[in-house]
């Protein structure tokens, strides 16, 4: 069976904004991927809910973002949220948590894969109570524009995020069947125009 973890998002001053429960993808050494079976409990600051779509969550080691991908009951893309977070170097394929604070401003992809940014104006009213986030906010910005464009062409992390999930069933299988699951719907995927990632 597949490893099971707490994701946490947490906010600047030490608060917990969110947590939710997943499993453990594990196709590779270099990204790490969380699966969240519809149907997860979600905790979240403003109140608890429910899921109804399927997600997968990437955590890359010491980068200024993470990348939370929702599905459908079917499997098929239905929405795209990009963090920009502080570095950390604490994921692995075997963490109980991962753990990420948010910096505010966010890459959203709507269903039919088109893109904008939110929450600016967040940013700059905790760059004003939170030095982390002022002396964050060139990078910060920096990783919200070249993720934004990553977003439009899928390209960069997006190319290991699957459009149509093979099965919405990953946490019935062991590592190695859902690592191989999840590799091969990327090996081939092709984008709207027919053209391969």
């Amino acid at each position: 069976m597949l490893l099971e973890a707490n994701i946490r998002k947490m906010l600047v001053n030490g608060d917990q904004w969110a947590c939710w429960h997943g499993y453990h993808l594990p196709v590779s050494d270099q990204y790490f991927v969380i699966w969240t079976p519809a149907g997860t409990k979600m905790d979240w600051r403003p109140g608890s809910w429910i899921s109804e779509k399927h997600q997968l969550s990437y955590f890359w080691p010491d980068t200024w973002y993470t990348i939370h991908v929702g599905y459908d009951q079917s499997g098929s893309f239905f929405s795209g949220y990009c963090d920009v977070v502080l570095p950390s170097s604490d994921y692995t394929n075997t963490a109980k948590e991962l753990i990420y604070t948010d910096l505010y401003i966010d890459v959203v992809v709507r269903a039919d894969y088109s893109v904008y940014t939110k929450d600016q104006e967040v940013f700059d009213r905790a760059a004003m109570r939170f030095p982390i986030v002022e002396q964050s906010r060139k990078k910060s910005f920096e990783v919200l524009d070249w993720l934004e464009g990553q977003a439009k062409s899928w390209t960069g992390p997006f190319e290991l995020i699957p459009r149509l999930l093979p099965r919405t069933d990953f946490e019935k299988l062991n590592p190695g069947e859902a690592s191989a699951s999840l590799r091969s719907v990327l090996n081939g995927q092709s984008d709207d125009t027919g053209r391969t990632s």
